[in-house]
């Protein structure tokens, strides 16, 4: 009977208290996890604290947040928990304490866990890393600066980054340019992007352009438990080279340009010291038989509207239309392999295959 008066009253507050049992919260919004500082240099014997901070997704306070605190902090249950790659060269505790043992370098992994406590809601887990650079004696720097040969990179065109760690009378005490390190190897920064969907930058500070728009790169280390950043704007362009296929339609018949329009940037070819964008006409593989229109001997050309302005490049120094020439001629119909040419000059331009229409356009910026 007590039994029954139990389950009874358990019911009862079930149905006037359903809320209580059937609310599930969200699932974790633990998005990342930074370490602090991001790179560090210490003087065998020195020790640095580390910090440890979960953040959402962002934005942070209705704008795009820091590549430092790529979100709003959050609070986890967990703890966090620490390890050293290489126990030889640089120790830490578990509140996160490094100490540096020996000269050379290891990585201190944080990891933390975020528990909601509900069945439905998965537990989510974020690690961090920091590489430790220990030096056979302390380093002391005043400043930090970051550089580039240019602050423009064409889409797909890659950029390496300086970066010069100065004492406090100015003299260099260590410059890096990528894998390259000179002066005393205090290690490198860690570099992190504003806008990865823009530029993306490699952990030997190499910059990649994805599409334009613009982004910061930022380097950030602790060196002697002094810490410096440094950023680099970079504004990407259209990019100065670019390929258009001729290949079968999507639909399986027709033989096309592939994109019909396309953009790519003369100037900031020059920029980066070549003469000007290079186009490259390419055959997709298997795209001509005895049965298409074109056939396998027709093949395909390129025609210019403009073709002073399709310039020879010194691959193979062929300039205005592509394939117009006779079979065996030195400008033969494309049937495969590929042919460049080299824009100098900003405008539109527009060209088109004489035996089925297909089109495109140019634009040269």
């Amino acid at each position: 009977m007590k039994k029954s008066g139990l389950l009874l009253a358990l019911l009862s507050f079930s149905a006037c208290n359903s809320d209580t049992f059937t609310d599930v919260p969200a699932n974790s919004n633990f998005y990342a996890l930074r370490i602090s500082p991001a790179a560090t240099s210490l003087g065998v014997g020195q020790t640095l604290q580390t910090a440890v901070t979960a953040y959402d997704a962002g934005p942070c306070g209705g704008a795009a947040c820091s590549p430092l605190t790529p979100g709003n902090v959050i609070t986890t249950p967990g703890t966090p928990i620490f390890r050293s790659t290489d126990t030889t060269r640089v120790k830490v505790s578990s509140t996160g304490l490094i100490k540096a043992i020996s000269a050379g370098t290891a990585s201190v992994i944080a990891s933390l866990q975020d528990i909601p406590g509900f069945l439905s809601a998965p537990s989510v887990t974020r690690a961090d890393t920091t590489v430790v650079t220990v030096t056979a004696a302390p380093v002391s720097v005043s400043a930090l600066t970051l550089t580039a040969s240019r602050n423009t990179t064409g889409a797909g065109s890659p950029d390496t980054l300086v970066v010069t760690l100065t004492d406090a009378s100015g003299a260099v005490v260590n410059s890096q340019k990528a894998a390259t390190i000179t002066g005393t190897n205090v290690g490198r920064p860690r570099f992190f992007s504003s806008n990865p969907e823009v530029a993306t930058v490699t952990s030997t500070g190499i910059v990649n352009g994805i599409k334009p728009g613009t982004a910061t790169i930022t380097a950030a280390i602790s060196v002697g438990g002094v810490n410096k950043t440094a950023t680099f704007p970079i504004t990407v362009t259209a990019p100065i080279t670019g390929t258009v296929a001729i290949t079968t339609a999507t639909s399986g018949t027709g033989i096309l340009f592939f994109p019909n329009a396309l953009t790519v940037s003369a100037t900031q070819a020059k920029v980066q010291g070549a003469l000007g964008a290079v186009v490259t006409f390419s055959v997709t593989s298997g795209t001509f038989s005895t049965s298409t229109t074109p056939n396998s001997t027709q093949c395909f050309n390129v025609t210019f509207a403009n073709p002073g302005a399709a310039e020879a490049t010194t691959q193979t120094g062929l300039s205005g239309n592509i394939g117009t020439g006779g079979v065996g001629s030195a400008n033969p119909p494309l049937c495969s392999g590929s042919q460049a040419r080299l824009f100098t000059t900003p405008g539109t331009y527009t060209f088109s295959n004489t035996t089925n229409g297909a089109t495109g356009s140019l634009i040269v910026q």
